[in-house]
């Protein structure tokens, strides 16, 4: 069965919960697979052992940066719905675990989140405006970011599906972490 565009915003929507069930064993694999599930339950619709076999692939340790998990959660929603074989997807979970985790760090821990701290205090205490509202611009600058990066990563990944490579190969939150630095 095809994947509609309210699975997909709900998978979105659900992408932001990944760390919620976050552990030692499988990372951020359950938060993955719990953001799949509506995309898995239209895919699987009719087969519960197609689904409970999907479902354990992606209960499976995963790990990324919260951020860029979307970005996985688009591509392996895209694998799903083509039908891709699963052990290609389990290599795929693999070999995406890492890097995104990294590029990740990279540009929101050590770029990103320093950029807009160094803005808000920049307004306070060279502009002269209040610790208030340089909290309020730290925070609305800093969630604007982290909102577009996942909305972005979501739809990269869904577009690309396995071949997200690509995408990460022209990697545009790159080009801005180094304009950033």
């Amino acid at each position: 069965m095809s994947v509609r565009r309210p699975d997909l915003w709900s998978a979105w929507f659900r992408s932001f919960a990944v760390q919620g069930s976050w552990n030692y064993r499988t990372l951020l694999g359950s938060g993955v697979a719990y953001a799949l599930l509506p995309v898995l339950r239209r895919v699987y619709a009719g087969d519960p052992v197609g689904m409970r076999r999907a479902l354990e692939d992606h209960l499976r340790g995963f790990n990324a940066h919260p951020y860029l998990a979307s970005l996985a959660v688009g591509a392996l929603a895209r694998a799903e719905s083509e039908g891709e074989d699963r052990e290609r997807i389990r290599r795929f979970r693999r070999a995406l675990s890492g890097p995104l985790g990294s590029l990740g760090d990279r540009v929101v821990w050590t770029r990103w989140r320093p950029f807009c701290a160094l803005l808000a205090l920049t307004a306070w205490l060279a502009a002269g405006v209040s610790p208030l509202a340089a909290t309020l611009l730290f925070l609305v600058l800093y969630n604007a970011g982290h909102l577009l990066l996942r909305a972005w990563a979501f739809r990269a990944g869904w577009n690309e599906g396995l071949r997200v490579a690509r995408v990460l190969r022209r990697w545009p939150p790159d080009r801005w972490s180094r304009a950033l630095t």
